[in-house]
C-alpha cells in the first residue's frame, strides 16, 4: 500500500457499485463529492454505495463533500466560436440571445472589472482583454486574445483580483446541512480569503452539531497571502492548482505549491493536491510523460494525498487513472533516499513531549524495522506520526469511526475501525484487539517486530513497548 493517499471525485463515470468497490481495492483511499454537479437523489446513491463497498470490503474510507462557494458562472446562450481580435460584449443579467454577448448575474463582477483586466472563461481556455467598461450601465466590452468555443454556465474570473462575495449562500448553508446529516468526514470551502471563513463555518457546523473537518481550498489570491492564518485554522488544506493557475503566472504555481505543502506540514494539518494530475487519462489510457514527472515531484514534496477530479468524474479511464496513479507513486516513494527524508525532518520543530515521543516512535521503529501498531481514541498520535512522514507500516486502530475515516487522508497511516469495540475501552485493550485483528488479517506476520505505541495525554504518559509477532 502507497503511504501517498489516493483520493477521486465522484461523477458519470464511477457511479455504480462494481468500479467504486474496484477503486477500493486499487488502493482509493477517499472520495469526493462535488455539489456544483448532479443532485441530491444521485449523492445519496453515492453515499449508499461507498458505505456497502467499506463494509463487504472490511476497508476505511472517507467521504469529502464540495461546497461550490461564492464562484461566478456565466449565463445562458447559445454557444459560438471567436477568434483572435474578435469583441465580446459582457451584459449584466441570467441569459441573452445576442451573439458575441455573454451574460454575468453578479453586479459585483462589474464594480470589480478595471480596463485592461484580463478576463478568464472555462478555467483559461476562453482569454479576453477589456478595452471598455460602463459601470453604470454593467457593461464591459472586451477582445477576445485566441481561438475558442464559448459555452454557457463556464466559470468567469478577474485574473489577479478576487471578488469579494459572501463565502456562503444560502444554498452552500444547506449543503453543509446536508453534509452533516449524510455523516461526510470533511467539508472542503472553495474560495476561501482569511481565516475568518473558516471559523465561520465551523460555527454553523457546531450549531448543526456535526463533528465534520473543514478543508480549506488554497485557490485565491488572498488565500495564498493569509495562507499561514488559514493553515492554523483549518483541519486539512486543498491545493486547487486550477483556480491557482487563473490568478498567478503559471511559472510561479509549482513554487505556491511546495510553499502550501510546507506550511501544511508545519502545523501537522493533511494537504491534498488537486487538479490536472493525470488530465490526458481523461480521452487516453496512458498519461503524459510530464503527468508522470509532475506526480513525481508532488511525491517529492511529500504531499498527504492526490486527488483525481475529472480524470475519475467523467473521464473514459477512471480504473486505468487510479492504477496509474498508484504505479506512479509506489515508484517515486520507493526511491526517496534517507537523506531527503532526514533532511524534511530536520525542518520540522518539535515542540513538547507529544512531538518528541511521536519522533522517538517512529526512529525506533525504523531502526530495527518494526511495524507501528497504534490505538487511539481521538486521532492525535496518528496525526503526528504521520506528519514526520514515516517509512515503516503504520496501523492505526480506533472504536471512533469517525476518528478512524478522518484519517485516511494522512500520509502513510493504515486506520481500520474496530467495530466489536464498543463502549469505553482502554488503551490497553484497544491495542491487544488491533493486534489480534492485523493478525488474523495477516498484516502481521509470524516473527515480524512490531512497535505498540499510545498516549494518555490526559496524565503526560506516552508508552512504546517492544514485541514479535507469535
Amino acid at each position: 500500500m502507497v503511504k501517498t493517499k489516493i483520493l477521486v471525485t465522484l461523477g458519470p463515470s464511477i457511479c455504480d457499485y462494481d468500479v467504486i468497490r474496484k477503486l477500493v481495492e486499487e488502493g482509493v483511499s477517499g472520495f469526493r463529492i462535488n455539489y456544483t454537479q448532479s443532485d441530491r437523489k444521485t449523492w445519496d446513491e453515492w453515499f449508499k454505495i461507498i458505505r456497502e463497498v467499506s463494509t463487504s470490503l472490511d476497508k476505511t474510507v472517507s467521504i469529502i463533500g464540495d461546497i461550490p462557494g461564492p464562484q461566478i458562472r456565466i449565463g445562458d446562450f447559445e454557444q459560438y466560436s471567436v477568434n483572435p481580435r474578435d469583441r465580446v460584449l459582457l451584459v449584466y443579467g441570467d441569459k441573452t440571445s445576442d451573439r458575441n454577448t455573454i451574460p454575468v448575474p453578479i453586479k459585483k463582477f462589474f464594480e470589480t472589472v478595471e480596463i485592461g483586466d484580463i478576463i478568464l472563461l472555462d478555467d483559461g481556455k476562453v482569454i479576453l482583454r477589456v478595452i471598455d467598461c460602463d459601470q453604470s450601465a454593467n457593461t464591459v466590452e472586451a477582445l477576445v486574445l485566441n481561438s475558442a468555443t464559448i459555452l454557457p454556465r463556464k466559470k468567469i474570473v478577474i485574473s489577479g483580483k478576487d471578488i469579494e462575495l459572501p463565502l456562503l449562500s444560502n444554498r452552500d448553508i444547506e449543503l453543509i446541512k446536508y453534509s452533516i446529516d449524510r455523516g461526510v468526514n470533511y467539508i472542503a470551502i472553495s474560495f476561501v480569503r482569511r481565516a475568518e471563513d473558516i471559523s465561520s463555518v465551523r460555527r454553523i457546523i457546531d450549531n448543526y452539531g456535526g463533528f465534520q473537518g473543514i478543508i480549506a481550498k488554497i485557490e485565491t489570491r488572498s488565500s495564498v497571502y493569509e495562507l499561514d492564518s488559514i493553515v492554523r485554522e483549518s483541519d486539512a488544506v486543498l491545493i486547487a492548482r486550477g483556480d491557482l493557475g487563473l490568478h498567478f503566472d503559471l511559472e510561479k504555481i509549482p513554487l505556491i505549491q511546495r510553499e502550501i505543502a510546507k506550511k501544511s506540514i508545519e502545523y501537522s494539518k493533511p494537504c491534498i493536491l488537486a487538479t490536472q494530475l493525470l488530465e490526458s487519462m481523461i480521452h487516453y489510457p496512458r498519461p503524459s510523460r510530464s503527468e508522470v514527472v509532475d506526480i513525481m515531484n508532488a511525491v517529492n514534496d511529500m504531499v498527504d494525498a492526490l486527488l483525481l477530479t475529472s480524470e475519475t468524474a467523467i473521464g473514459k479511464y477512471p480504473v486505468e487513472a487510479v492504477k496509474w496513479l498508484k504505479k506512479i507513486i509506489e515508484v517515486s516513494e520507493n526511491n526517496i533516499s534517507y537523506d531527503s527524508i532526514n533532511s524534511f525532518r530536520n525542518r520540522i520543530k518539535y515542540v513538547d513531549l507529544r512531538d518528541k515521543h511521536a519522533l522517538g516512535l517512529l526512529l525506533l521503529s525504523e531502526r530495527i524495522g518494526a511495524k507501528i501498531v497504534i490505538f487511539t481514541k481521538t486521532g492525535f498520535l496518528p496525526s503526528h506520526i504521520s506528519r514526520i512522514r514515516p517509512q515503516v507500516d503504520v496501523y492505526v486502530g480506533s472504536n471512533n469511526k469517525i476518528v478512524a475515516e478522518k484519517l485516511t487522508i494522512y500520509y502513510g497511516l493504515k486506520p481500520f475501525y474496530l467495530s466489536n469495540l464498543e463502549g469505553e475501552i482502554d488503551y490497553d485493550t484497544g491495542v491487544a484487539k488491533l493486534y489480534e485483528y492485523l493478525k488474523k488479517r495477516n498484516e502481521l506476520k509470524y516473527g515480524e517486530v512490531v512497535v505498540e505505541a499510545y498516549s494518555r495525554k490526559e496524565a503526560g504518559i506516552y508508552e512504546i513497548r517492544i514485541k514479535q509477532v507469535v
